[in-house]
C-alpha cells in the first residue's frame, strides 16, 4: 500500500493469485503477410492508461495472411478487447496483459503489458469512510478526514482509508473539498454567521446535537475539474442512561436521581460519573469545588438543566485544572468554570498520563482561566496523542496564560470566542496530526504573542508531526506576528506540512509587524483578507522562510488574497520571502496601501521555483468602501477579470464560484 492506495505491483500480484487466465472471447482479424505459425509482434508492447480508458493494439508478422484472436490474460477483471485490438481498461488500478495469438496456432502469440493507474471515474453518491465514528449519543462530535494515510513513522503514524478520491500527484491542497453534514437544523456560527452545516477542506468536523439519522456528503473537485460525490450515514442516539442532578437547594444525602432529590455539591455529583451517566447542574446556581478528576469512561455528559444563566463552578485548585478528564467520550457543556485559587492553569484539562479519546467541550465559559488539552513535556505518551477532541463555541477571556492550549490527533477547534489574554497566546496548538481550526474569533494575545500559534512536537521519528490542518473562516487580531505556522522557536526541529489557510480575516493592531508567518511545507494560502490598518509602522501581510533548524519552507502557494492598509505608515510588503524557501508561488493577489511611504508587492527574491505573477499593487484598486472595510470590487476596478485561471482556487472569500466574468478577479473577493 502507498498513501492508502493499492500499488500497481501489489495489485498485479493479488490478481495473479486469485484470477485465472480465462481470456476474453473475441472474433479475429486478418494480418497481411502472415502465415500460420509465424512469430507475432504486438504494437505497442507497453501502454499506460487510466481506469476505463482505451488503447488500440495492432499485430504484425513476417509471413502471409492469417487471423488473430485477441484476449485479456486476466479475463474480464483485466478489461476487454475487441476483434480489432481496441482495449478498454477496468475501473481499478493494476497491471494487465493483452494477448494476440494466431488462430491457426495459438502457441504463436505475443503479449502487451498495460498498466492502469489513476482514479476511477466519478460515481455519484459513492460510499465514503471519512467519519472517524458513525454512531453515538447526542451531542456527537464527528471528525471527517478525506486524506488516506499509511503508517510511515512520525510523519503519518496511522493507517487511514477515507474511501474518496486521492490526487495521483499528491497535490491535496489544490483539490476542492466541500462538505454538507446533512444537519439542516444546525444553525449558524455565533462568531461569523455562517452555516454550521457546511464546511470546506480535507479535514473538518461537525457536532450533531439532536438524535437522528444523518447523511453527510462530500463533493470533491480535482485539478482537472472532474467532480466526485460521496455519502456516509451518521446515526445519533438520545441519551438513555442514568441522570444525576445537582442543585444549590439539594443535599448530598439525596439519591440525586431527580431535580427534587438533587445532590448539593459538585464533588458528590461528579463522583457518580460513569458509562451512560450524565451529571446535570441547575442553571443559575453556583457550586464551590476543588480539583476534580473524572477517571471513568463514557459515554457521558456533564452539563446543565433548567433555565437561566449557566451553572457556575468555582474551583479553588491552584496551578492546575479545575476539571480533569481521563476517561473517553465525555461531553462537558453549558457550564461556566472559574477559579478562586492562585495560578490556576485551566478550566478543563487532560491528564498527561492518559490518551483521552473523543472529549467534547461545548459552550463553556472560562473567564480568567484557560482551556487545556494536554501538556507538552514531550514524553513518549505523545507517540499516541489525545484523539478526537472537539472544542466548540466556548468563550475564554482574560486568561493570564494561553487562552486555549490544545493538541492531539483529529483535533477540532470550532466557533470559539477567545480574547484578551494577559501574557500569552490566544490559541496555541502544540500538535495537530489532522485538525481543523474554523469560525473562531481569536483576538488580542499578550504582548509579542500570537492569535494562532501552530507548531508541533520536536522531530524524533516517533511523535506524529503536525500536518493535514485546515484553518478557515477565522477572525484574527494578534500582536507582532498574528499567526505563526512553524516551530515554536529557532532551536527546535519541528516539522509542519500540509496546511490549508483560507477565508480568514485579519484586523490590525498597533504592534503587528507580520500577519502570517510560514515556516512549513505544502501550505496553501488563498482567499484571505489581510487588513493591516492600524498595525506597526512596518507591516508585512505574509512572510515565508525558515525560522531555525527545521526544514526550510517549500511548496507554499499564496493565491487570490487581498492585502491592504488604509492609514499612513512607513513600509508595506505584500509578501516577504527568503531565498531558502523553494517553490513559493505568489499569484492573483491584490494589494493597496495608498498612504504608505514605501510600498513593495514582494520583498526578497525567493529560492528555486519562486514565481510571482498576475498580482496588482494599486492606490486605486476599486474597493467598494475601503474606509468601511468592504473590499469587494466595483465595476471598472483594474482587478476585475485580471487574474490567471488556476485549479487551486475555484471559489472566493464568500464561497461564490470563480470566475464570474472573462477571468478570475484579483484578490479574495470576486466581483458580482
Amino acid at each position: 500500500m502507498t498513501n492508502g492506495r493499492i500499488t500497481t505491483l501489489s495489485l498485479a500480484a493479488l490478481l495473479a493469485g486469485v484470477l485465472t487466465a480465462c481470456g476474453t472471447a473475441s472474433t479475429t482479424d486478418a494480418v497481411d503477410g502472415q502465415t500460420p505459425g509465424a512469430e507475432l509482434e504486438v504494437t505497442p508492447s507497453f501502454a499506460r492508461v487510466g481506469p476505463t480508458q482505451t488503447v488500440g493494439f495492432t499485430a504484425a508478422a513476417s509471413a502471409l495472411s492469417t487471423q488473430i484472436t485477441w484476449t485479456v490474460q486476466e479475463g474480464a477483471a483485466g478489461g476487454a478487447v475487441t476483434a480489432d485490438g481496441l482495449y478498454t481498461a477496468p475501473a481499478l488500478n493494476g497491471t494487465f496483459h493483452v494477448v494476440a495469438a494466431s488462430s491457426a496456432d495459438p502457441t504463436k502469440n505475443a503479449t502487451a503489458t498495460v498498466v492502469v493507474v489513476g482514479q476511477p471515474p466519478p460515481v455519484t453518491g459513492a460510499p465514503m469512510t471519512t467519519a472517524h465514528r458513525t454512531s453515538g449519543i447526542a451531542p456527537l462530535s464527528v471528525f471527517f478526514d478525506a486524506i488516506d494515510t499509511v503508517a510511515s513513522g512520525n510523519a503519518a503514524p496511522y493507517n487511514w482509508s477515507s474511501g474518496v478520491y486521492q490526487p495521483p500527484d499528491a497535490d491535496y491542497e489544490a483539490v476542492s473539498y466541500v462538505w454538507d453534514f446533512g444537519d439542516g437544523g444546525a444553525g449558524v456560527w455565533t462568531t461569523t454567521g455562517a452555516s454550521r452545516n457546511v464546511a470546506t477542506g480535507y479535514t473538518t468536523a461537525h457536532v450533531y446535537e439532536s438524535p437522528g439519522t444523518y447523511t453527510a456528503s462530500l463533493t470533491v473537485t480535482d485539478k482537472g475539474g472532474t467532480v466526485y460525490t460521496y455519502k456516509q450515514t451518521i446515526t445519533v442516539s438520545a441519551f438513555g442512561g442514568t441522570t444525576y442532578y445537582v442543585s444549590g437547594a439539594g443535599s448530598d444525602g439525596n439519591d440525586g436521581l431527580s431535580s427534587a432529590t438533587a445532590f448539593l455539591t459538585a464533588a458528590k455529583g461528579l463522583s457518580m460519573a460513569g458509562p451512560n451517566r450524565q451529571i446535570l447542574f441547575r442553571r443559575g446556581d453556583t457550586f464551590q469545588m476543588t480539583k476534580i478528576t473524572v477517571t471513568a469512561a463514557g459515554p457521558g455528559i456533564i452539563g446543565a438543566y433548567g433555565s437561566g444563566n449557566r451553572p457556575v463552578l468555582v474551583s479553588g485548585a491552584t496551578g492546575d485544572a479545575a476539571l480533569t478528564l481521563r476517561g473517553a467520550d465525555w461531553r462537558v457543556m453549558d457550564l461556566e468554570i472559574t477559579g478562586s485559587g492562585t495560578g490556576a492553569w485551566s478550566a478543563v484539562g487532560f491528564d498527561v498520563s492518559y490518551q483521552t479519546v473523543n472529549p467534547l467541550l461545548l459552550r463553556l465559559s472560562a473567564p480568567n482561566w484557560a482551556v487545556g488539552l494536554g501538556w507538552s513535556d514531550w514524553t513518549p505518551i505523545y507517540a499516541t496523542p489525545h484523539d478526537g477532541a472537539t472544542i466548540m463555541e466556548c468563550e475564554v477571556a482574560g486568561s493570564s496564560t494561553n487562552g486555549m492550549y490544545v493538541g492531539g490527533r483529529r483535533l477540532a477547534v470550532l466557533g470559539n470566542n477567545v480574547h484578551d489574554m494577559g501574557d500569552s497566546h490566544v490559541l496555541r496548538v502544540w500538535q495537530a496530526h489532522k485538525g481543523v481550526i474554523a469560525h473562531n474569533r481569536l483576538w488580542n494575545p499578550g504582548p509579542t504573542r500570537h492569535a494562532i500559534k501552530l507548531h508541533g512536537p520536536p522531530f524524533n521519528g516517533v511523535r506524529p508531526e503536525t500536518r493535514w490542518v485546515t484553518i478557515s473562516d477565522n477572525l484574527i487580531r494578534g500582536k507582532t506576528w498574528s499567526v505563526a505556522i512553524g516551530p515554536q522557536d529557532g532551536g527546535v526541529d519541528e516539522r509542519l506540512s500540509h496546511v490549508v489557510f483560507e477565508r480568514n480575516r485579519f484586523l490590525g493592531e498597533a504592534s503587528v509587524q507580520v500577519d502570517l508567518e510560514i515556516w512549513a511545507r505544502q501550505v496553501m494560502v488563498r482567499n484571505n483578507v489581510f487588513d493591516g490598518t492600524g498595525a506597526s509602522n512596518y507591516y508585512t501581510a505574509v512572510a515565508v522562510g525558515q525560522r531555525g533548524v527545521e526544514l526550510a519552507s517549500r511548496d507554499v502557494r499564496v493565491i487570490n488574497n487581498t492585502m491592504v492598509r488604509n492609514d499612513s505608515f512607513s513600509q508595506f510588503e505584500g509578501l516577504r520571502v527568503q531565498p531558502v524557501a523553494e517553490n513559493v508561488i505568489f499569484r492573483n493577489n491584490l494589494a493597496s496601501a495608498p498612504l504608505a511611504s514605501s510600498r513593495l508587492l514582494v520583498a526578497g527574491s525567493g529560492g528555486a521555483g519562486f514565481a510571482s505573477d498576475h498580482n496588482l499593487l494599486s492606490s486605486t484598486p476599486g474597493f467598494t468602501s475601503a474606509a468601511g472595510g468592504d473590499y469587494s470590487l466595483v465595476l471598472g476596478s483594474p482587478a476585475v477579470d485580471a487574474g490567471l485561471t488556476v485549479a487551486e482556487v475555484r471559489t472566493d472569500y464568500s464561497g461564490f464560484s470563480r470566475p464570474l466574468g472573462a477571468g478570475p478577479d484579483l484578490g479574495a473577493i470576486e466581483s458580482r
